[in-house]
């Protein structure tokens, strides 16, 4: 989990799990029923993917970060690919301009025949769509045989989300949901039982009324949220956009609900809203609960010093069996690929079962089922040893996913300045989201006139 990085815009999408492999360079297609709806046997697809890697290709690999390096490419995947396929490498290209990136588009127009993109939910498409390198991989999924099965409900309906027939255009490598962590020490210190997973938001509340107090000169603090996690997953599956009519969607009942669940926390006396609960919670030790962003990595286990702990996302009432949304980074094949097999191979493998046992080890939660996940979640992360992490994969019961087009990406952070103009007590909630409604709908079209 990045808690200190910014929050993830919405990451629906993504694809597929696999057993199995790729094509080489079309050796055999002919043979193997390509476009009569038949899958090649196993042996078919082994002597493909041995012809597709048998001779060296560098994948030239786009992560749109200043910051991100070869070496934590490699670190992560590229160097347990090269163990399965020894004749892959990879080049990394960033957007950092002093080490040779650049802008994705800066590095189309400079010749750069790019393979793989990292890309996740609004990025798809700056990245792929605004530069015309959507790639749909569905023949090579077709023709390979991929175990959709693997895939959790949620993740497949997302997987054809971004194409307008169902198309996929790349391979998740992990899914990042939200949780409620805490504090046990503050928990302890006031005699209230601990969260248990399948609360309501009202039991939460109830709770937070309780731990919101002063202690000499020490103030806790009940409960806090990350919000920019929170609401692209919510609960109530509420988009915020009309895909049909490129109108934002946020002057409704379902936001007004989710932003008075929330804000109500900071109305108990001594719980103000704080901006980032990052220090406050894992450093300072003052707040009690936090519902925020749950796996990815988990870098702060290893340098907290609190007694902590995590619990499912709490439900509303209205929803009893839904859980939070699913955002799911991809690496996503680009038309430019002079290397579409290995490319495909390569992203492939990260979303095999072969790698996810092993990524899963250090905490990440798979995007395919893997048989006995728990056993084998956070293993190599000593410090999450004994942790409820299993509340930290809410695959089974995660919430459906809402539609959403390019014009998405306009539209979030009009309803994040809007709930925490709430939360400070500047707006009242109708108003606060009928303006954020109105400013997102002039900004969609301004987008709109600039690509006539």
């Amino acid at each position: 989990m990045r808690t200190k990085r910014a929050t993830f815009v919405i990451s629906t999408i993504a694809v597929l799990a696999l057993t199995g492999c790729s094509s080489g360079n079309g050796t055999g297609r002919e043979a193997t029923g390509q476009g009569d709806g038949v899958a090649p046997a196993k042996n078919d697809i082994a002597a493909q993917i041995a012809a597709a890697t048998s001779k060296p290709v560098v994948i030239n690999v786009f992560e749109n970060s200043a910051t991100y390096t070869q070496e934590q490419f490699m670190e992560l995947y590229g160097s347990k690919i090269q163990k399965k396929y020894p004749n892959l490498s990879f080049k990394l290209y960033s957007a950092n301009k002093n080490n040779g990136g650049g802008s994705i588009s800066e590095l189309i127009a400079q010749g750069v025949p790019i393979d793989l993109v990292k890309v996740s939910g609004a990025s798809f498409y700056s990245l792929m769509a605004d530069n015309k390198l959507e790639n749909d991989v569905s023949d090579l999924i077709k023709l390979y045989g991929y175990d959709l099965n693997k895939l959790y409900p949620a993740v497949l309906d997302q997987m054809k989300m971004f194409g307008s027939k169902g198309e996929i255009y790349g391979i998740p490598n992990a899914t990042v949901s939200t949780a409620l962590f805490y504090n046990k020490d503050i928990f302890d210190q006031f005699g209230v039982s601990y969260p248990k997973d399948g609360m309501t938001w009202d039991e939460v509340y109830d709770l937070a009324t309780k731990l919101t107090r002063q202690d000499g000169s020490r103030q806790y603090m009940g409960f806090q949220e990350g919000y920019g996690h929170l609401f692209p997953v919510n609960q109530l599956s509420q988009g915020y956009i009309d895909t049909k009519t490129n109108k934002a969607t946020l002057n409704n009942d379902t936001w007004k609900k989710i932003i008075d669940n929330f804000a109500r926390f900071h109305l108990i006396n001594g719980n103000a809203f704080v901006p980032s609960y990052v220090d406050p919670f894992w450093k300072d030790g003052n707040v009690a609960m936090v519902a925020a962003q749950s796996a990815g990595t988990w870098d702060f286990a290893n340098t907290t010093t609190i007694n902590w702990d995590l619990v499912e996302l709490p439900r509303f009432k209205e929803a009893p069996k839904a859980g939070p949304g699913l955002q799911l980074p991809f690496y996503a094949i680009a038309s430019t690929s002079k290397n579409r097999d290995q490319a495909f191979l390569a992203a492939a493998y990260i979303g095999s079962e072969e790698f996810q046992k092993d990524f899963a080890k250090l905490g990440y939660v798979p995007p395919i089922k893997i048989d006995n996940l728990m056993d084998v979640l956070g293993k190599d992360v000593p410090k999450l040893a004994g942790k409820n992490l299993k509340a930290a994969v809410p695959l089974e019961f995660a919430a459906a996913p809402y539609p959403f087009n390019s014009y998405f990406s306009q539209v979030p952070g009009f309803l994040n300045t809007a709930y925490t103009s709430v939360v400070a007590g500047e707006k009242d909630v109708n108003t606060a989201l009928r303006e954020a409604e109105e400013a997102a709908n002039k900004k969609i079209q301004e987008v709109l006139e600039s690509k006539k």
